[in-house]
């Protein structure tokens, strides 16, 4: 008897639990299909082009993802239960005048509390279906998406339902289900028959505010924002300093005084416009607004921060995995680069530091020396090798012409009589323009430099023609986006510049060639110069800042190929105790190699940072959107419950049902859009510096396409749930107010 009850119930009900139905529906199918991200791997790992599913570690990037999705499932897990519980508050207290009418015809308390459990079993096993096909199909399409974004195709594709995403998303909302069954049961319970009955006819008290302090308020707040924005351009988002902290607190505090300050500013605004305030229901609208406002600034202004979380989330997430992406072939035309950081060997910073860092005056002394004789001793090795990675490696290892097809060494000099902020400042442009900033240690830094010689052979090892100089000109090799302009303007034809006391004309060259394997551009502004300055340097014993011997391998496999290269060297070199207990087979140090990067794991490591920030921008940005979206709906309909007698008030009163109707879309409309034009502008000025700080250094396109998908989900999960609210609201008040009366 009391299943056929509540059977009936939830098909009279639907339009109060349509928001409750949404909301968990739209949770578990993305929470299903997040989590089965990990077993859709056997749809990659056997396809052509599966080398880019594993790391450099060797560790797959399903097992990365599936491991860093479960930590945030947690978090997400949590929000949603919060979420369910929120939403099914709205159901139970829209019908608490049927509870007390259940009370009133003789059932017990605890025979309510059975109905509206099974009402919430009912609805819930229906929306963990629905869910779950939308979570499947939602999983279909992240399988091609993971395919796109790591380069594999699918040539041997079906359907994939993962079993263990579907354990753990029935166990997780099962364990929510029962905590809404025991809240529901808890909250009938404890309350009495005549709060019940009356519950409908209960208004909450409406605080009113000076509307002039609110036209302060507003218009102080207004300018903390502003100084907030101030103090982010600032810091740039990109040392989280003082300026960063500053920016954050005056960001909080503002958004709260304009919410709090909001319904007085506009009410005295609207009120001074007569022909708009006494205009059909404008009085009336503005007065709900108010109300709704007064009651609840602090979850606008906690809606508005969530949201603009979930919108920067979405757009710089997408935009950081396309840097990630887009620069990877131009970026990986080698099979590998073996570096050598001779820049270590300076000892000047050593000087400056206290000796206190060190232990005492005898200790620094000791570090000192130490430094040098390693100096002394690598020098030593260059002047023998002539300069010539590639022949000492020779020397160590006897197969080296068999294991590596082609090599060219790239030297970096720093000029010794022109810094990179004297260079920058004589054409025209800051540091900052070209991304770098007036205090970093580039500054005071010489312009680098390269010989076309050994620019021509790393051309020529990615397959390039040579370029060709005439004496003492110069050209320019820039990669950075962001540093483009600079580069065409050092590059112009006739422009002349000395270096190292070489008086050099540029030749009107300006190319963007990588001479190195690297996960990212960064190039800014490099000369490409006659063989004669990098000769005078050596031949003054001097050492290059830094020096890579980029190679082709004669195996495929050419992670592997350089841990054997490296490990035959290391024979030679054998690694110290502390690298041999990580792992190293080799000796690090300032030169023949400190290190080394391999095409294989750069592409490897760019695709699966490329696709974890995609997944949790998604995942995390969704179910925040969705928190703040359901949050905003349920408030509406709460306020249209205890809003009927005055819809219905109104309509006695001769309104019709347009002029109520629209009345209540623009209530609706103004209350979601709101905290998201807040929140737009808040995002606005963070992605503007994300941009200028960042993301330009890799140029427009790496922000607007993203911005664009970002600012869609957005409208999109915004736009449903604003579509339900007002649907079920419509229905409230129609049926409340009279069908007739609004006819």
């Amino acid at each position: 008897m009391l299943m056929k009850l509540a059977l009936r119930n939830v098909r009279r009900s639907m339009r109060d639990y349509a928001v409750y139905f949404v909301t968990l529906t739209l949770g578990v199918a993305v929470f299903y299909a997040f989590n089965a991200i990990e077993d859709s791997r056997v749809l990659f790992e056997a396809q052509e082009g599966a080398a880019n599913v594993f790391l450099a570690s060797g560790a797959s990037i399903f097992d990365i993802l599936a491991q860093i999705m479960t930590y945030f499932s947690v978090v997400v897990a949590v929000v949603l239960g919060f979420l369910v519980l929120y939403a099914n508050r709205f159901v139970v207290r829209a019908r608490k005048k049927e509870f007390g009418t259940y009370l009133l015809l003789g059932m017990s308390p605890r025979q309510v509390s059975s109905v509206v459990l099974m009402e919430t079993l009912t609805v819930g096993v229906i929306a963990l279906l629905v869910g779950l096909g939308l979570g499947f199909l939602i999983s279909q399409a992240i399988a091609f998406a993971t395919a796109g974004l790591i380069g594999v195709a699918i040539s041997d594709y079906h359907l994939l339902f993962s079993a263990r995403s579907a354990q753990l998303t029935l166990g997780c909302f099962a364990l929510i289900f029962v905590i809404v069954a025991l809240f529901n049961a808890v909250q009938i319970s404890r309350c009495k028959l005549s709060t019940l009955l009356s519950a409908n006819s209960r208004n909450e008290r409406m605080p009113v505010r000076n509307p002039i302090v609110c036209l302060i308020v507003f218009v102080l707040s207004c300018l903390i924002l502003a100084k907030a924005y101030s103090e982010l351009n600032l810091d740039g988002l990109v040392y989280f300093g003082e300026h960063f902290r500053t920016a954050t607190a005056l960001m909080l505090v503002g958004t709260l005084g304009l919410f709090w300050s909001a319904s007085g500013f506009f009410i005295l605004l609207i009120q001074r416009l007569r022909g708009v305030y006494f205009k059909r229901l404008a009085m009336f609208t503005m007065r709900q607004i108010a109300a709704k406002v007064n009651t609840a600034f602090v979850s606008l202004w906690t809606v508005s921060i969530l949201l603009f979380f979930s919108i920067v989330v979405f757009s710089t997430g997408f935009s950081l995995a396309t840097v990630f992406a887009d620069q990877l072939e131009e970026n990986t035309q080698f099979d590998a680069s073996i570096r050598a950081s001779l820049m270590s060997l300076d000892t000047s910073d050593m000087e400056a530091v206290p000796a206190e860092q060190y232990g005492g005056e005898e200790e620094k002394a000791a570090a000192i020396e130490e430094a040098e004789a390693q100096r002394n001793e690598i020098h030593r090795l260059w002047q023998e090798n002539d300069g010539s990675t590639a022949a000492y490696f020779k020397s160590l290892i006897p197969d080296w012409e068999e294991r590596v097809t082609g090599s060219a060494q790239v030297d970096t000099w720093l000029a010794n009589d022109l810094t990179n902020k004297q260079l920058v400042e004589n054409c025209g442009f800051t540091l900052d323009q070209i991304g770098s900033s007036e205090d970093s240690s580039m500054a005071d830094e010489g312009v680098q430099y390269v010989s076309l010689s050994q620019f021509n052979a790393a051309r020529q090892l990615a397959g390039e023609k040579p370029i060709e100089l005439a004496a003492n000109e110069y050209l320019v090799d820039n990669t950075v986006d962001k540093s483009a302009d600079y580069a065409k303007v050092l590059g112009k034809k006739g422009r002349t510049i000395t270096v190292d006391g070489h008086a050099l004309t540029a030749s009107g060259q300006v190319v963007s060639q990588s001479l190195q394997v690297s996960s990212m551009s960064c190039l800014i502004a490099v000369l490409v110069v006659p063989d004669e300055l990098a000769a005078d340097r050596f031949a003054a014993g001097d050492l290059p800042y830094l020096s890579e011997l980029n190679v082709n391998l004669a195996s495929d496999s050419q992670e592997q190929a350089m841990k054997d290269l490296m490990a035959e060297y290391g024979k030679a070199a054998p690694p110290s105790e502390y690298l041999a207990e990580i792992g190293w087979t080799y000796d690090s140090s300032a030169w023949p190699v400190s290190y080394y990067d391999t095409s294989e794991s750069i592409i490897a490591d760019s695709m699966g940072i490329k696709l974890l920030l995609v997944y949790l921008a998604l995942y995390i940005g969704f179910v925040f959107l969705m928190t703040t979206a359901a949050v905003l709906s349920v408030q509406q309909l709460s306020e249209v419950a205890d809003s009927i007698p005055r819809y219905r008030l109104l309509a006695q009163l001769g309104c019709d049902r347009a002029m109520v109707l629209r009345s209540l879309r623009t209530q609706i409309g103004i209350y979601f859009v709101a905290p998201l034009l807040v929140a737009g502008c808040h995002a606005a000025c963070t992605i503007s510096v994300l941009y200028k700080n960042l993301l330009s250094l890799w140029g427009s396109s790496a922000v607007a396409g993203t911005l664009a998908v970002g600012i869609s989900l957005v409208v999109a999960v915004y736009a449903i749930y604003l579509a339900s609210t007002y649907l079920v609201a419509r229905s409230a008040v129609v049926s409340g107010a009279g069908k007739k009366l609004l006819a």
